[in-house]
């Protein structure tokens, strides 16, 4: 080891224990499978840090071509802030999988994830001259390591030791840190036996891995669960969003064919917003979405005797045929928005019906600060689209729309969220995309 790497090593160790000695200023946020973290101070600017891991639901294929992404931009601007060290911890239910110094010239830095069960990580790369941080011409740098290998939250810990310039670093006490939970999803596939016949059904978990799959044909009762720790002073300090998507046959029509569901979370019932069906996306397919936000998890663990559980069940059954009501509210199958509707006049057949719309932030249940971007479709019951609005701004978050129906009967609705954009920010925020589902009775 040459006299200059020497030092360059002496340097990075005492500037990383320094940091640790320092309360630094830090952005906070808890994501799904991607995030723009609130902006924070770098040096004479507001910077903002967009994570993602792609592919955000894990299978057997995917586990090989798995990246974690970051980006550094101007939260003005939304130029990419260059020559950037990162100095990235990721954690997974306490465990240390990774702590390592990285650059890139660029600014963006993807690191492809080959996920393996080593005990350490291994880095492929060339290391920059001055604090010896991993680093390559593209930006793109390949990791083996115990990294993303099953579905669950893992949190990232990002800090920014320079910016700029390869040698620009900055003190201990204005280095911004940032820190990301994000969830990587399981995809789980098994053939459910009802009255002998075998239909293929498949959960999809957005949090954490499935287990426990079972059916039981003489109830028409689906059940699973997956880990997650119940500690109710953790949910409280953190946003947390549960999203669980099950996909049946359309041809299992005791399931495609019901109006109505019993949903129970460590058995307790599901209600409204938290229940969506959507018969439409899949032709061959019915997808139910059962949508947890923190107030309905908090709910939960308030009831529960044994918050010290570390797992969260699911059982999931058609109820009897109910009288089918408007929806009042709605949560996005991705991105957490929560989406209130309220309807200034009786929905009669034929005529104009003003809709209110709000949007709010399902995770923490606080209202969105920025203007919403979104369409609207409605279907009737065949799934044809009756009703198509597109490129809508709900202003400040609120909007309002005329809605007409061609006659009486249920329809389903759809809002597609497609970026939200925030006051002094150069352009929308699309990692809260996604769509948000309910039912329109028409008189």
């Amino acid at each position: 080891m040459s006299f200059f790497f020497s030092i360059q090593l002496i340097a990075f160790f005492i500037l990383f224990n320094i940091i640790l000695l320092y309360p630094l200023p830090h952005a906070f946020s808890d994501g799904l499978f991607e995030e723009n973290l609130p902006p924070a101070s770098v040096g004479d600017r507001e910077a903002s840090l967009y994570t993602k891991i792609n592919p955000p639901v894990l299978t057997s294929d995917s586990k090989q071509n798995a990246f974690f992404e970051l980006r550094l931009f101007d939260a003005k601007t939304d130029e990419t802030i260059q020559h950037v060290s990162y100095f990235i911890t990721v954690e997974k239910d306490g465990k240390l999988l990774m702590r390592d110094l990285f650059h890139s010239h660029q600014g963006s830095l993807k690191l492809k994830i080959n996920p393996s069960n080593s005990e350490s990580v291994t880095v492929f790369g060339s290391t920059e001259p001055f604090l010896g941080g991993w680093t390559s011409e593209t930006g793109d740098i390949t990791i083996n390591g115990p990294l993303l290998l099953q579905g669950g939250l893992y949190h990232f810990s990002i800090e920014i030791f320079g910016i700029d310039y390869d040698r620009n670093i900055f003190k201990p006490e204005n280095a911004p840190r940032f820190d990301s939970w994000l969830s990587v999803g399981d995809v789980y596939r098994d053939d459910l036996i009802d009255e002998g016949k075998k239909y293929n059904v498949t959960v999809i978990s957005y949090y954490d891995r499935i287990g426990n799959f079972t059916y039981m044909s003489n109830k028409n009762n689906l059940s699973w669960y997956m880990p997650f720790n119940w500690d109710l002073k953790r949910i409280q300090e953190n946003n947390i969003f549960v999203h669980e998507e099950i996909k049946f046959p359309k041809i299992l029509k005791k399931f495609s064919e019901a109006n109505a569901f019993n949903a129970l979370v460590n058995g307790n019932p599901l209600i409204g917003r938290s229940i969506a069906l959507d018969p439409f996306t899949e032709e061959k397919n019915f997808i139910i979405h059962l949508l947890l936000n923190k107030a309905d998890i908090i709910k939960i663990a308030k009831k529960m005797n044994n918050t010290d559980s570390k797992i969260m069940t699911f059982n999931l059954s058609p109820a009897e045929q109910k009288l089918v009501e408007t929806t009042s509210e709605v949560v996005s199958d991705r991105g957490g928005i929560l989406v209130e509707f309220t309807w200034l006049d009786k929905i009669l057949s034929n005529q104009d019906t003003n809709l209110q719309l709000r949007f709010s932030d399902a995770l923490s249940t606080k209202e969105i600060m920025g203007d919403v971007k979104y369409d609207i479709i409605v279907y009737d019951k065949s799934g044809n689209k009756i009703v198509t609005k597109q490129d809508l701004i709900a202003k400040n978050a609120t909007d309002s729309q005329v809605i007409k129906f061609p006659s009486k009967g249920i329809y389903q609705m759809e809002l597609n969220i497609k970026g939200i954009t925030y006051p002094n920010v150069a352009t929308p925020d699309e990692t809260r995309n996604g769509i948000a589902r309910g039912t329109v009775v028409v008189s």
